[in-house]
């Protein structure tokens, strides 16, 4: 599913995101619901971040996000127990972030177990071109690698800078 996002984003840049768990449900802008691999995920589309609650044995809310009053804190791999998660930068010029976001939408747009918001112009954006640039971000739940519990996977576009932020969660069933 794509939707267009009317209000403007919050965070404005990759290297202020932050990992954050156990917060409470986020008000979100929208919100996808899928239950596979023994577990039920809600996927929290926040002002440009995501929230992920997910419940069925083990309870976990990862939330990515730019907090207030803290430095960006996003490691690049975490693993505790069976959750493992990891975080990726892409940098991109203007016509390879036009190019990479295309693909990421439109397969979200096709997609019944992803979401993705479009949002306004980018703030900061220094001219036109970069402001036609879509700012976004997608969610998409799937099986993981193992079969055995629920992954999913998150895009964030930040044009004002190149970036797109690839996160990529799981939590695996226990034995």
């Amino acid at each position: 599913m794509l939707i267009e996002v009317r209000q403007p984003y919050v965070d404005v840049s990759a290297h202020d995101l932050s990992l954050t768990f156990g917060a409470p449900a986020a008000a979100a802008i929208e919100i996808l619901r899928v239950t596979a691999g023994g577990f039920a995920i809600e996927l929290r589309l926040l002002g440009f971040s995501h929230q992920a609650l997910v419940n069925g044995g083990t309870v976990l809310s990862e939330t990515v996000a730019c907090v207030p009053g803290v430095s960006g804190s996003l490691p690049r791999r975490r693993t505790d127990g069976a959750y493992s998660f990891r975080a990726d930068v892409e940098r991109h010029g203007d016509d390879s972030y036009a190019a990479r976001a295309a693909v990421v939408l439109a397969r979200a747009a096709e997609d019944p177990h992803a979401l993705a918001g479009m949002f306004p112009a980018a703030p900061g954006a220094r001219d036109d071109a970069r402001r036609a640039l879509p700012a976004f971000t997608a969610l998409a739940v799937h099986p993981p690698a193992s079969g055995e519990g629920i992954a999913w996977t998150t895009w964030h576009g930040y044009p004002q800078t190149g970036e797109i932020v690839v996160t990529a969660s799981s939590l695996e069933r226990a034995a």
